[in-house]
């Protein structure tokens, strides 16, 4: 084989090589662009289902504290009522309670 011509061959092939090694880098970077969009995405999702979570948890508590207040309201307004209907159901819980043995 004649000088030249291995010259030319050698060159062609770190010229591929040189090709691959810059495509695959473009690879890893593009990879590494794609992981670091995909964890902002999941953080911002994590932090908007965090609020919510904190809304409704917030909601929750002032409507139980709304109930807690009306019933107790009702309950000082309707002290014999109140003795009736706690006297009722826990009459029909142990009647259903003790039909299920």
């Amino acid at each position: 084989m004649a000088t030249g011509t291995k010259s030319t061959t050698q060159s062609k092939a770190h010229e591929k090589v040189d090709n691959v090694a810059e495509e695959t880098h473009n690879g890893v970077d593009n990879a590494a662009e794609m992981k670091k969009q995909s964890q902002e995405r999941i953080e911002k999702v994590a932090h908007e289902i965090s609020e919510q979570a904190h809304n409704i948890a917030a909601t929750a508590k002032n409507q139980s504290e709304q109930v807690t207040s009306a019933v107790g309201s009702y309950a000082k307004e309707n002290p014999i009522k109140t003795i009736g209907i706690a006297f009722l159901a826990g009459a029909l819980a142990t009647s259903l309670l003790s039909k299920r043995k």
